[in-house]
């Protein structure tokens, strides 16, 4: 009976180391690093973070360049004289004056052309309102040089975003009238001109 009992107990004991044993024995190789390694081993592993490309660089500083006086390499000043003096000369020989107007409104509205024009009466330059079918057009002044034009555009601009400046040719009669008697009508057929804005 006792045998009996002792061949029992040896038995549950060996189980039961059998199971410690085995319980360390895997932890022991889970916590390796032996067996770590060879889980990554054939693995290839590259830190790629220096190649990538930024996305916002920040701006470099730049360098100031000092201020210079601007001179114009082409100056005309000294032989202004000379040019209007051959202007005058070649426009005697002319039959017609070239040079340029403003166009301030051209539409179908006799209201908004008058008005246009009354806006414009203050101005020392003659205003001329006419009706081309099916359009009214309003013009201000006769201009021979269109930078002189460009200066009077840049004054209306802000009241009149539609005004252009328009390339015209005055006959010397229409012209000779159109100074003298500004507020009379003009015949058309004195007057040719394009209507084109400039660029």
């Amino acid at each position: 009976m006792m045998h009996h009992h002792a061949s029992k107990m040896t038995i549950g004991q060996l189980v039961w180391s059998f199971l410690l044993s085995l319980m360390v024995w895997v932890e022991s190789n889970a916590a390796s690093p032996s067996s770590l390694q060879r889980l990554k081993k054939g693995t290839y592993d590259e830190n790629l973070a220096a190649y990538r490309v930024e996305c916002c660089k920040q701006p470099k500083a730049v360098k100031k360049v000092p201020l210079v006086p601007l001179v114009c390499p082409l100056d005309q000043t000294n032989h202004l004289a000379q040019r209007l003096a051959q202007r005058k000369v070649a426009y005697a020989h002319m039959g017609c004056l070239k040079g340029y107007t403003i166009q301030l409104y051209m539409g179908s509205s006799r209201t908004a052309a008058l008005k246009v024009q009354d806006f414009v009466s203050t101005f020392i330059y003659p205003s001329e309102l006419r009706y081309r079918q099916p359009h009214y057009i309003v013009k201000l002044g006769f201009f021979s040089d269109r930078l002189e034009a460009y200066f009077v555009y840049l004054t209306l601009l802000k009241k009149i975003p539609g005004a252009v400046i328009c390339p015209c040719m005055y006959t010397r009669q229409a012209y000779l009238a159109a100074m003298l008697y500004p507020h009379e009508a003009v015949a058309s057929n004195d007057i040719t001109d394009d209507s084109l804005p400039l660029g």
